[in-house]
């Protein structure tokens, strides 16, 4: 199943409060997956879709490609930004997972953890065999918190 993509600008369609949102233009989708195999597929075509905008985004200040996941909204993030974290391309790739939402939070915290692990994984095996994104020399991070405590993908 494809996701439908639409364009939101100078706002965050799904995380409230997103600070320097207003300079980017998000590229945003739901998706309806539950289950992990539809799960993983929604986050490999949002990562695909990340992609597709790597040469306009990537510039002499970009060092990171940042995958975020937001716990408390089942959203997915995904940016190119500069070496202190803060300041994000101009084209940010965004879907939320709503159906997944409302099962995490019906099955609880140890969930949500779990579920944090599988989007890493996930997206660091579709990164590492990814070629448009092997042509960047961008580094992988991963966060489902404060970017400042990102970890290497």
């Amino acid at each position: 199943m494809s996701l439908n993509w639409e364009l939101s600008e100078g706002k965050h369609p799904f995380v409230v409060g997103r600070k320097g949102a207003e300079a980017c233009r998000f590229h945003c989708a739901e998706s309806v997956a539950v289950e992990d195999n539809a799960v993983k597929d929604d986050l490999e075509e949002t990562l695909a879709q990340a992609i597709t905008f790597l040469n306009a985004n990537v510039k002499n200040e970009s060092l990171f490609f940042m995958v975020e996941w937001d716990a408390a909204s089942s959203t997915l993030t995904l940016s190119v930004t500069d070496a202190q974290k803060e300041q994000d391309a101009a084209d940010v790739v965004t879907c939320r997972f709503a159906e997944l939402q409302q099962q995490l939070e019906a099955e609880g915290e140890a969930a949500l953890d779990v579920v944090s692990s599988k989007i890493a994984f996930w997206a660091k095996d579709f990164l590492s065999t990814c070629t448009p994104f092997m042509n960047y020399s961008l580094v992988a991070v991963y966060t489902d918190g404060d970017r400042d405590k990102a970890g290497l993908l």
